[in-house]
């Protein structure tokens, strides 16, 4: 349970509300109510697209028809279904998404596929959130076999990368901010 307190998006909720906190302390309320209103949706953002990984069991897959939209078009979405390490079951959508250039869902639901008969351990790359409310399911990013294959990965080292340089602009922008107003409300001498 600590563990997953201790998440890096947990970490960056924590460190957006200490930011709050310190400018609303130091700079007055207008500044840390805009740090809530400009850090809180890149977190969500942020925390969706992030991709996260886990290994298990291959248990099952499957192909759904989606409901027929307003022109009446279906789509088939492929599911895969595996017990992580701790025997908690997880339910993962295999889709193209464009947020990680995944054009290869046939292939990865394919080595589900393969990894189902083996009976063999995987490491599964996923992103996005499960809402059991609106039927959202986490999509498969990759499959392999079981080990630190995921965690250097070319899309994860971008990512993560790139989310360094996003959250260090977004703290020491607001921290210039909050000198900067402490330097136009400081009295000219005389």
């Amino acid at each position: 349970m600590l563990q997953a307190w201790l998440s890096y998006g947990f970490i960056i909720l924590f460190a957006i509300g200490v930011l709050a906190y310190v400018l609303w302390r130091k700079g007055g309320m207008v500044l840390a109510v805009a740090s809530l209103i400009v850090g809180l949706p890149i977190w969500f953002a942020w925390e969706y697209a992030r991709p996260t990984w886990t290994t298990g069991l291959v248990t099952g897959t499957e192909v759904r028809r989606s409901e027929p939209d307003a022109k009446g078009n279906t789509t088939d979405v492929r599911y895969i279904f595996m017990r992580n390490q701790s025997d908690r079951g997880l339910e993962l959508a295999n889709e193209d998404s464009w947020w990680w250039l995944k054009r290869n869902s046939d292939r990865v639901f394919n080595d589900a596929k393969t990894f189902e008969g083996r009976n063999e351990k995987v490491t599964v790359v996923w992103n996005r959130w499960r809402s059991t409310l609106f039927s959202f399911y986490p999509n498969v990013v990759a499959i392999g076999a079981a080990g630190n294959w995921p965690l250097w990965s070319v899309r994860t080292i971008v990512f993560y990368g790139l989310s360094v340089v996003l959250w260090l602009g977004y703290f020491y922008g607001f921290i210039r901010l909050l000198r900067w107003k402490g330097s136009t409300n400081a009295a000219p001498s005389a």
